[in-house]
């Protein structure tokens, strides 16, 4: 099944007869790889219905998709980015939650709830799990006491101290929705943050420098090293460069050799090898990721974030 033939299944997905979980999601490194935690958390019945109210709107109003890139925006609001779940941490937890028992695997205190990183939204019938909504956590999920103020609940026409009680909240969306093994992604800063994204992007970085050493496809790699560092919107950058493999591909490269020489784009080369300077990284960075355009129009030159090549919609 095709990703927009999914899409359309998800929209037409009831909600009827469906179940509502709350889950958990922790956290911890090894030896700098993340491992996830999942523990239920009981809920009474008012809560499940504005659990499933809240996935369902968000499926409702989305209308249409494009596939995930590094480079792209966050989505408009009816717009999803979608993305198979088995490239991303998802998997992780997906294979834990399986191996759960909602009778059993639930939280034993209220440090779970403190040390939480994320929650799921389960939407299941007697069959198995329909859907899954995500939701990362802010830093401290529990209510901050602001200097100088005094928490109330107004009950049976008398203020009551909330001070001691413990108060959480639940966000009136989610950031991505799990269905039939895509992540359709309605919050790209939640998704990558949620998922773990920069370790990725640093791996991708560090397999793009070795490949490119090996194969002598840039000089001066070092310089490269320096200016991406752990820096997030440059190791966006090379994640994309990586993805695409354009640098792998010597009529490519002939072209951008081509079109530097007429255009006085300035890029060095070295024979038919790219040379890397400090003026020039970001100038190769945006010629590796295709993103130097020419205005059929006016023949002015630009360089683009990103670039789309096509929108599926699907009618209302």
């Amino acid at each position: 099944m095709s990703i927009q033939e999914k899409f359309r299944s998800l929209k037409r997905l009831s909600f009827n007869n469906t179940h509502v979980h709350l889950v958990l999601v922790g956290e911890y490194k090894k030896e700098r790889v993340s491992h996830y935690t999942l523990k239920y958390v009981p809920i009474e019945t008012s809560l499940e219905s504005k659990l499933k109210r809240i996935v369902h709107n968000k499926i409702t109003s989305s209308n249409s998709f494009e596939e995930y890139t590094l480079d792209c925006p966050e989505p408009e609001s009816d717009l999803v980015r979608t993305m198979p779940y088995e490239e991303t941490d998802f998997i992780k937890i997906l294979e834990q939650l399986r191996a759960l028992n909602p009778e059993e695997d639930k939280i034993s205190s209220v440090d779970d709830l403190l040390t939480a990183k994320a929650y799921l939204i389960i939407i299941r019938t007697n069959s198995g799990i329909k859907t899954i909504g995500f939701k990362k956590l802010e830093e401290n999920w529990k209510m901050k006491q602001k200097k100088d103020l005094i928490y109330l609940l107004f009950q049976e026409n008398r203020f009551n101290d909330l001070e001691d009680q413990n108060i959480f909240s639940i966000s009136g969306t989610v950031d991505f929705i799990y269905y039939d093994e895509i992540l359709f992604i309605l919050s790209k800063k939640n998704f990558e943050q949620g998922l773990n994204f920069r370790e990725g992007m640093i791996e991708k970085a560090n397999l793009f420098y070795a490949e490119v050493e090996s194969q002598d496809r840039l000089k001066n790699i070092d310089l490269l090293k320096n200016r991406v560092g752990n820096n997030q919107r440059y190791l966006r950058k090379l994640a994309t460069v990586k993805n695409l493999g354009h640098y792998n591909n010597p009529a490519f490269i002939a072209k951008v050799k081509e079109l530097n020489a007429s255009e006085n784009w300035g890029l060095t080369f070295d024979n038919d090898i790219l040379v890397i300077t400090e003026e020039s990284i970001d100038d190769i960075l945006t010629v590796l990721s295709n993103k130097r355009l020419k205005s059929e129009l006016t023949n002015e030159i630009f360089d683009v974030e990103s670039a789309k090549l096509k929108q599926f919609q699907i009618a209302k």
